[in-house]
């Protein structure tokens, strides 16, 4: 957030009044919610001069308000109040007007509060009973940053604030004040509760001083090396309704000045020791050098210290919203990433069929569940002759810590229904499973199935093959291990197997045929082996015609 104005602070006298004024005039080529090169600055007035303003003052505060246009002196071309501070060394009887934490608070003296009351008692009867309220109404075209004007209260309407404007946004017709008599600011202000402030109610001066107690710094800053919640929490207690005194001991560039406050509750407490004490606060020496953020990057001039933790606070929401806004589109990311995830889940197949060489009637059937590959259970049976129980297969799981996972329509419907149609294909008796209407199917990891395998000494090396690959694609997540074009691809290097099985196969019977064709040819019928070796010669020939059949259907 950029900075809204600044504030150039000569060193203050507790009996000398101060004046914030600004020594830049508004270009209206700028925008209304610009604040670029806006300055305030703290200069030292003459008190002889202040004298008689003042006494011209009131004398204008006791005449009577006449419903005449002439006799209402808007002020609107003013950028900033005046700011007088009747703290001598030591004070008592002081009044803590408001408190944002230890090192941002406002007192006022007891004649300072008397005498505020009784302007503020007059300013309000004056806004509220105003017979030309519309002209004192701010319009857009009126606003820029700096102006000086009044503010109804947002919690009692018939009371009335001085206020310095801040920002405004045009977007929702809203601006950001800085209550100048209460010491703190307030945003998200309709333009509606602006009104113009007359030149009386500028000139009167602002007897809120603000103070930051001396020699401490918070023990657990939180960002920017802000008081966190506790901390403040503890500090307005402490001075929340107790008479207070107050020893000042020097004064910063920016206005502020080094106290020493004191609260009576049962006893007199020093409130920085107070905090010292219960490690809230840590001592340091006080610095009187502004560090750079507190600069106006412009004229290098002092920021206001209220102005400069306005500043801050903007900084921080500005870093929270690019935080939730980063967070938010991390959040899309992976949200769109998964939609995408889900419709390629969609798009490849659930389960993996392979069909074992020379088991011709075996099946290794793989199924993806979530971002693992298991075995379900009948197919696991269906590697063993005599198979196994679903019983036994999970006794053995057990046995060694692993742990099945039990599929059912509601986990997945589609790779259920998928499992439940090779299930019921691949014999009737793997129906264990199936109780009335609810299907339960059981799946296993690739380290049980092969310890199950290695257990009962079925080894296949095809078999172990397969399992290693689909282990590797559940650990890379490889999608094309269940892409249907790599699935054909290994049954056709299956076919080519059994083919060249088959015909080795023949080339073994049909030398079996030649060598008994041999001896047929050299017996005589009468032979008591002839019509043997003639059955065996006939069994011989059948084999190679259903080879041959069986080869040219393949093809």
């Amino acid at each position: 957030m950029t900075h809204r104005f600044s504030s150039n602070t000569s060193p203050l006298n507790a009996a000398v009044g101060t004046s914030i004024s600004s020594n830049l005039q508004v270009n209206n080529q700028h925008s209304v919610g610009s604040y670029r090169g806006k300055e305030m600055h703290v200069t030292i007035i003459n008190p002889i001069r202040e004298k008689e303003q003042r006494k011209e003052l009131r004398s204008v505060l006791k005449l009577p308000m006449i419903p005449n246009d002439d006799f209402i002196p808007i002020d609107d071309f003013s950028n900033g109040f005046t700011y007088e501070s009747h703290l001598g060394r030591f004070c008592k009887n002081v009044i803590v007007v408001s408190a944002r934490h230890p090192h941002s608070f406002f007192l006022q003296t007891i004649d300072d509060l008397t005498f505020s009351d009784n302007f503020f008692s007059k300013m309000n009867e004056f806004y509220n009973r105003c017979f030309d309220a519309q002209r004192l109404v701010i319009s857009k075209a009126a606003l820029r940053v700096n102006l000086c004007c009044v503010a109804r209260d947002e919690i009692e309407s018939d009371v009335w604030n001085r206020a310095q404007l801040l920002e405004y946004y045009p977007e929702s017709d809203q601006c950001s004040l800085l209550l100048v008599d209460i010491g703190t600011w307030q945003e998200c202000v309709p333009r509606s509760k602006l009104r113009h402030i007359i030149l009386p109610f500028r000139q009167e001066c602002v007897r809120s001083v603000p103070c930051r107690l001396a020699g401490i710094a918070p023990a657990k800053p939180e960002k920017n090396s802000l008081w966190n919640e506790y901390a403040i929490k503890t500090f307005r207690n402490v001075i929340d309704n107790v008479p207070a005194e107050v020893e000042v001991l020097d004064c910063s560039p920016n206005g502020s000045y080094f106290v020493n406050l004191f609260v009576t509750h049962d006893t007199f407490v020093c409130v920085n020791d107070f905090l010292l004490y219960h490690k809230i606060a840590i001592p340091v020496d006080d610095c009187k050098t502004l560090k750079p953020e507190e600069l106006d990057p412009t004229t290098h001039e002092p920021v206001l210290a209220i102005i400069h933790e306005f500043n801050l606070q903007g900084e921080l929401l500005a870093e929270e919203l690019k935080a939730n806004q980063r967070q938010q589109k991390e959040e899309q990311r992976k949200k769109y990433e998964k939609q995408q995830q889900c419709h390629l889940d969609c798009r490849l197949p659930c389960i993996r069929i392979i069909d074992i060489p020379f088991l011709s009637d075996k099946k290794l059937i793989f199924a993806r569940y979530k971002n693992w590959v298991m075995v379900p259970w009948f197919s696991i049976s269906d590697l063993f002759r005599p198979s196994l129980s679903e019983s036994t297969i999970q006794r053995f799981a057990l046995l060694y810590k692993f742990s099945p996972v039990y599929l059912t329509p509601l986990s997945n419907a589609v790779l259920c229904a998928s499992l439940e149609k090779y299930m019921t294909s691949i014999n009737d008796n793997r129906k264990t499973s199936l109780r009335g209407n609810e299907t339960k199917i059981a799946l296993y990891s690739i380290d049980c199935v092969r310890k199950l395998l290695l257990n009962h000494h079925l080894v296949n090396e095809f078999i172990f093959e397969r399992l290693d690959e689909a282990r590797e694609a559940e650990m890379k997540d490889d999608q094309d291990f269940w892409e249907i074009p790599s699935q054909n691809q290994l049954l056709m290097e299956h076919k080519k197997l059994n083919e060249e099985s088959k015909q080795s196969q023949m080339a073994v019977v049909k030398s079996h045929k030649d060598r008994l064709e041999y001896r047929l040819e050299q017996m005589k019928p009468s032979d008591p082996n002839y019509k043997s070796i003639q059955r065996q010669l006939m069994d011989a020939v059948e084999k190679l015609s259903i080879f041959s059949n069986d080869s040219n259907s393949s093809f």
